[in-house]
Formats: C-alpha cells, structure tokens, sequence
C-alpha cells in the first residue's frame, strides 16, 4: 500500500534533504505497521521526541522532533522514534495490539528488523548503562525476546511486559559480566 505523505506549513519550512530524508526513513518503515491509514500529515514538535494523531475521521497525523543542532545542522529523528510513533498509529486500528507506551514499545521491537532499532526503547524498563550503550547486538537481542514475549502473550501469560524486561536485563547483565 503507498502511503500518501502530506506535510503541515512549518515542516515544509525545513530543508528538502531534511524532509526527504524523514521521508525515506517512514516509507521504510511503513510496511512493518499494516494496520496504518494511508494518508498521514507530517509536523513538528518541540514537546517530544514524537506524537502521533488518528481523529475519529481518521485523520493522521505524525509530529516529529526535528531540531537544529548548534552546528547549524539539523538532527532526524531516529528510526526508533518514528517506528514508535507508527506503532500508535496501529495501536490505533488495531484490536490485536493492546494500546499503552510499554506495549508500543514491545510490539514495535517485535516487528522491526534490528537494523532499525537503533535507539533504546523509551519506556520499557532497562538499566540506564544499557540505554546509554544501546547498540545492535541490544536491538537483536531486544527484538527477539519482544518476538516470544508476544508469543507468552498469545498463550495467556498477562505479565508478558514484566518478563521481557526481566530477561532482557538478566541478559544484558550476563553479556556484561563476560566481558
């Protein structure tokens, strides 16, 4: 399905390599989120990494942090905050993923390639050391384990969460005690 991008006056204030560039990153990742509508407005806010917005009419509606950094360059957002943000946007349309941020962020992680994981996830529970060395052998690993988290969830387990978290920083310690 193409996804028809349409972007608010201010974001259109960016540069084109800037918009093309945020541009590619959602068309990338677009095919992992199915559940999306197919038109989506592209803004900017300052508030958050990234928001998303579905009306009751169904309009879409992503807002991206995109900043200038003191270098005069500007910053993307990274694929994990966009693929977030696309994540809410199914929750939206979708009554087989449960809605709330920790199950966003378990589900995106289950979906995306490690590639694309490429900053931590912002509100599963981890040890600030980990986040701070988020690199792709913690996405593959990360990725994974939301893989059989959702599978322990569609057998029943209602703490599916909890134990992502839990063996996910079990071995994440383990990793670091061999080094």
């Amino acid at each position: 399905m193409l996804l028809d991008i349409k972007w608010t006056r201010k974001a259109l204030t960016l540069g084109p390599r800037l918009r093309d560039e945020v541009e590619r990153r959602i068309r990338r990742l677009h095919p992992y989120f199915p559940e999306m509508k197919r038109e989506l407005t592209i803004g900017l806010t300052r508030a958050y990494d990234g928001l998303a917005f579905q009306s009751n009419e169904g309009t879409v509606k992503l807002m991206l942090d995109v900043r200038k950094a003191r270098n005069g360059d500007y910053k993307s957002p990274t694929y994990w905050t966009i693929a977030h943000e696309l994540m809410h946007l199914a929750q939206f349309n979708s009554k087989d993923v449960p809605g709330g941020e920790r199950a966003c962020d378990l589900y995106a992680l289950s979906r995306l390639p490690p590639k694309y994981i490429d900053d931590s996830p912002s509100y599963l529970v981890m040890s600030k050391k980990t986040r701070e060395a988020w690199d792709t052998e913690h996405a593959s690993l990360a990725h994974n384990l939301a893989r059989r988290a959702i599978r322990r969830r569609g057998a029943g387990e209602r703490n599916y969460i909890v134990w992502w978290e839990r063996e996910f920083e079990r071995l994440t310690s383990e990793a670091e005690n061999e080094n």
